[in-house]
């Protein structure tokens, strides 16, 4: 059964460690879910390294079209061993092409920041502002025996998933431009190979004819 936002709102202000640190808010809780805010850190795949945003420096990152990217949340989130999440990403970036890839739940006993794998389906640039609400998070109570409570992870990005997907990608931006400086180079030596062709071909008739 899935808690109530109100439910959600009570767990981050009882007494003892909150459910999400920072407490949420009035303006992020939803009906049966709250709003997470982006993270400080993140990473574009090609890049050579991840990024850090702030409020007053860097606020914006830009997802390319076709660009995979690592986002993390402001918050951190603690489970109970009797609740477990659901993440997903705000409608209005949804709607703008951006996908969620990596999983869709938070074990109970997690404790640590979000890590996002997300995708930039769509066909224009998609921003993003550090400290803006981007993910939401649902619970449900889980029945049955509990698990073996986990280690807190830790609050950076996980170098082994900057690893997983370091190397170029392949944006579309990219390829568009690739096939434009490639439309360039044909246009560019095309009539020079023609001529070329041309000129063998002559050649090659005048020495059959002398014979």
């Amino acid at each position: 059964m899935f808690i109530s936002g109100k439910a959600i709102q009570a767990l981050c202000s009882d007494a003892g460690p909150s459910l999400i640190s920072p407490p949420v808010i009035d303006r992020d809780v939803n009906q049966a879910s709250c709003d997470l805010r982006l993270g400080e850190e993140a990473y574009v795949v090609g890049k050579d390294a991840p990024i850090r945003l702030s409020a007053d420096k860097d606020p914006y990152l830009t997802i390319a079209p076709g660009e995979f990217a690592l986002l993390t949340t402001y918050e951190t989130v603690k489970l109970p061993d009797y609740l477990v999440g659901f993440i997903t990403l705000r409608n209005r970036y949804k709607l703008q092409g951006l996908v969620n890839i990596t999983g869709f739940h938070v074990d109970p006993t997690f404790q640590g920041r979000l890590v996002f794998g997300v995708n930039n389906a769509g066909p224009s640039d998609i921003r993003l502002r550090f400290g803006e609400p981007t993910f939401s998070i649902f619970f449900a109570r889980v029945e049955g025996p509990k698990s073996e409570e986990r280690k807190p992870d830790s609050d950076q990005l996980p170098l082994d998933y900057v690893q997983l997907l370091g190397g170029s990608s392949l944006t579309l931006s990219r390829l568009q431009k690739e096939l434009g400086d490639l439309k360039n180079r044909v246009t560019m030596y095309a009539p020079l190979g023609i001529a070329l062709l041309v000129a063998l071909i002559l050649n090659f008739l005048k020495g059959g004819g002398g014979k």
